[in-house]
């Protein structure tokens, strides 16, 4: 079900045109076809010019018939504009709406609300995802999935205003900060190989999170611990997940970053597997010149014993 005033259909991408099929307003812009009152001195939609003399109201007016005042133009002419009207019906301004309680997020193409598991914005028909706006990366971090054996688990990448992350209560959404794609300042931007191994990082907590029974488990909590203990205060640590070789200390940890917390220890032990493509005999042989512990060893035969163990079961 499409809802009224929204340019295109979030599902198919099909666009809308919301006339006066039941002569409510009494009047249709002659330029986009959408239902307008004939008291409007502009269109609402489109923006353009209908006013008529003798029939356009001289005065803004807070609610002709067949609309209703939601607000005030953002400009103070006073004619009242109801929601999601693109332009004050009085003075023909952009308007500019609060959709933070309507939707789970942003178009980065836009900036209007959209939900996360829609196609289409249905604003400006973009991608809601930002999607189109990293295909190289994507393309890359997919068919390094696909090397490493790894089964698509149905998650999906976000271009999101604020931090990179994975909730946990919505485990199939990954996050990415879109200011490092699509940053007003060259400098907020990252290289696509930095966003290859961003990507793979979150796409290892989304992994786990979709995985959680197997954090029960005696060997994953030998390998890695207790993934659930809480985060001690904020981490602002900025990390090159670019990098590709394992550091050499802590002894323990593919990075410095996984020895913060278990998760991130399992995000990164996930992130060296997959752009290595699974060739743990190369680890293994880095491993070993840069005299890792025993126990990193383990962690990454138990992620590979799991992966096994998920393409045994989908295949029965």
């Amino acid at each position: 079900m499409v809802t009224r005033y929204r340019s295109f259909c979030s599902a198919c991408g099909r666009a809308q045109r919301w006339s006066d099929d039941g002569g409510v307003t009494g009047a249709e812009c002659y330029k986009c076809g959408w239902a307008v009152s004939e008291k409007f001195a502009s269109c609402p939609w489109c923006g353009a010019n209908i006013h008529e003399e003798g029939y356009s109201s001289d005065e803004p007016l807070k609610a002709p018939r067949g609309f209703r005042m939601d607000a005030r133009c953002d400009w103070g002419c006073g004619g009242g504009v109801q929601y999601p009207m693109r332009h004050c019906p009085w003075c023909s301004r952009p308007q500019s709406w609060n959709e933070d309680r309507f939707f789970e997020g942003g178009c980065p193409h836009c900036g209007r609300g959209v939900d996360d598991w829609m196609n289409t914005c249905p604003w400006c028909g973009g991608d809601p995802t930002g999607r189109d706006l990293i295909p190289r990366a994507l393309t890359r971090v997919r068919r390094l999935l696909l090397v490493s054996r790894i089964k698509d688990w149905g998650y999906r990448v976000l271009l999101r205003p604020g931090i990179s992350g994975v909730d946990p209560q919505y485990p199939s959404i990954v996050e990415i900060e879109q200011r490092y794609v699509v940053g007003r300042r060259h400098r907020d931007e990252i290289s696509w190989t930095m966003l290859v191994g961003l990507l793979t990082h979150e796409l290892g907590h989304s992994f786990l999170y979709n995985h959680w029974d197997w954090t029960r488990t005696r060997q994953f909590r030998r390998a890695f611990g207790e993934v659930d203990k809480a985060y001690r205060g904020m981490d602002n640590t900025w990390v090159y997940f670019q990098r590709r070789r394992i550091a050499i200390a802590p002894t323990n940890f593919v990075s410095a970053y996984a020895a913060k917390h278990p998760q991130e220890d399992f995000a990164e032990t996930f992130r060296f597997y997959v752009t290595r493509r699974g060739r743990l005999r190369d680890l293994f042989g880095e491993f070993g010149r840069k005299r890792k512990g025993v126990i990193l060893y383990e962690k990454f035969l138990v992620l590979q014993d799991y992966v096994r163990a998920l393409r045994g079961w989908g295949n029965r």
